[in-house]
């Protein structure tokens, strides 16, 4: 019973995202579909610029993007932004094959664009481990289970009590890397549960009405429902999981358009310092970035969100050995069976630390 009212759910939720992106101009640079092209509207001066299409999710990883058009920091670095909008990052990559994006950044994602789809991670520019959490109800049988593994004090739940549960995400995304780490911490496996796909506002919307056990969320919606009183049951934090989200590039845009991707490259991270230098800004910016993509949040949440999961400062980019986190990400997808083994060898061979250095001079 579960399922068919998850499937309505679902079907409902993707509906009222889809229409709330749709909804009207906020001044935002995403637009209404998965897929759909916008982005500001070309000046004079910024005719003969070339264009780079941008890929952007209603998510903290698009607001350096969102910076960079209102600031016109792509046009101050010889180059426009024409922005690709989409739900969630197994959108973007499905988008990759038919070259609809030709930069964009994910997190665990980021797996399938360089194993599968060959394309190149060249930047890791924030921190994504804060914020993503599965939660149940405060009167679940796994909020109740403590201790059940001692190396990782802060999980809940246990065996008894998780095998069998249905459990909403976003399939595909970090959110679902959380829901395989926590499982493996308790000594289960995906086989154990019943993974169901939606986006992260419906997923929630189905723990709230009874018509799944556990919601792994992705942040606004994570702060939203720790708000209100649901319990974090497992963390990326709490299990020990680090995660960057990185700019990946289609093997198209790699291969041909390497003067304008250290261009984009360099103004992404002024973007990142300048968010990180005035928090607040960052915090209101990402409020009114939620709001127009359809998200329902606080300012509070917001600036929880940005000190939980803070940019990668130009400065610091310079001690991140990049591709790592996509690494470890690829190795945990191998070992529960999401990830081809002979794929694997696949994500060393697309990292390029080369465009990040030729644009920050290091």
């Amino acid at each position: 019973m579960k399922l068919k009212k998850l499937t309505s759910l679902f079907l409902a939720g993707v509906m009222a995202l889809s229409l709330a992106a749709c909804g009207g101009d906020t001044g935002s640079t995403a637009t209404g579909g998965t897929g759909e092209t916008g982005g500001t509207e070309a000046t004079s001066d910024a005719g003969d610029l070339p264009t780079l299409k941008v890929a952007v999710m209603p998510f903290l990883n698009s607001l350096p993007i969102e910076y960079m058009v209102q600031n016109k920091l792509d046009e101050a670095n010889g180059f426009k932004i024409e922005t690709v909008y989409f739900s969630n990052g197994g959108a973007m990559n499905e988008a990759l094959a038919a070259d609809q994006w030709e930069v964009g950044t994910l997190s665990a994602a980021a797996v399938n664009s360089l194993a599968i789809y060959g394309a190149y991670c060249i930047a890791d520019i924030g921190h994504s481990e804060g914020g993503l959490y599965t939660l149940v109800s405060p009167d679940s049988p796994i909020a109740q289970a403590t201790g059940t593994n001692p190396s990782y004090p802060d999980v809940l739940g246990s065996p008894e009590t998780v095998k069998g549960a249905v459990i909403a995400t976003s399939t595909g995304t970090i959110s679902h890397l959380n829901i395989n780490k926590w499982l493996e911490v308790l000594g289960l496996t995906p086989d154990d549960v019943q993974i169901v796909s939606m986006d992260f506002p419906a997923a929630y919307q189905a723990l709230k009405t009874g018509n799944c056990d556990v919601a792994a969320l992705n942040p606004p919606t994570s702060f939203t429902a720790e708000s209100e009183g649901y319990v974090v049951t497992s963390s990326l934090s709490s299990l020990g999981v680090p995660q960057y989200d990185s700019i990946i590039v289609s093997n198209k845009a790699y291969t041909e358009r390497r003067d304008v991707l250290v261009k984009y490259v360099k103004a992404f991270f002024q973007a990142c310092d300048a968010l990180q230098a005035d928090q607040d800004m960052a915090a209101q910016m990402l409020l009114d970035w939620y709001t127009a993509n359809g998200s329902e949040t606080t300012l509070e949440a917001c600036a929880a969100e940005i000190e939980t999961r803070p940019f990668v400062t130009s400065e610091e980019a310079k001690g991140i050995t990049i591709g790592e986190s996509v690494e470890i990400t690829g190795e945990f997808w191998v070992s529960q069976q999401l990830l081809e083994e002979s794929r694997f060898p696949e994500i060393a061979k697309h990292v390029d630390d080369s465009i990040v250095k030729e644009a920050l001079g290091f």
